[in-house]
């Protein structure tokens, strides 16, 4: 993704005896003026790691010492934890509303397999990008189509089925 965007991505590495959790000072020592966006995986497949609210909060800080620096937080499998562990969004941390895009869906923890039902949260403006971006990008196969026009009602139904053959 970064590369698409003629970005250089920054890998900051994890470890299996941290539980891949992140390091704040690894991260810190990763970040420079050219940062500008930190991809956040909690809950993480396939690690199954959880970043708990104290160690999310400490990389708020740091972010919060970057002020050109986002964050995408994926947020797919918050309800698919284990006890003792607690999801913790990024974005209801103190002031990292305006700094984060959180991505989540219904497929995963809904057991929705293939319809891909996901949506994108954050600050209006760039989630206005997203849908200007989004909007050239979506494909909607003919069977979605056709469920979406079935809830217009038989006459439109029918309408848009004799259109789209």
């Amino acid at each position: 993704m970064a590369r698409l965007a003629d970005a250089e991505p920054v890998i900051v590495p994890t470890s299996i005896s941290e539980n891949f959790l992140m390091d704040p000072k690894v991260l810190q020592s990763k970040l420079t003026e050219k940062s500008r966006l930190l991809i956040l995986c909690s809950p993480s497949n396939p690690t199954g790691s959880v970043y708990p609210r104290e160690l999310l909060e400490e990389i708020a800080k740091i972010v919060a010492k970057h002020p050109r620096l986002l964050v995408l937080s994926d947020e797919i499998y918050e309800h698919i934890i284990y006890e003792p562990s607690k999801h913790t969004s990024f974005a209801s941390l103190p002031g990292m509303w305006e700094r984060t895009l959180t991505v989540n869906g219904f497929s995963k923890a809904f057991a929705m397999t293939g319809w891909r039902l996901g949506y994108i949260a954050g600050p209006k403006h760039f989630v206005s990008a997203c849908n200007k971006i989004q909007s050239q990008v979506l494909h909607i196969s003919k069977n979605m189509k056709t469920c979406n026009f079935q809830l217009l009602g038989p006459a439109v139904y029918h309408r848009k089925l004799q259109l789209l053959h």
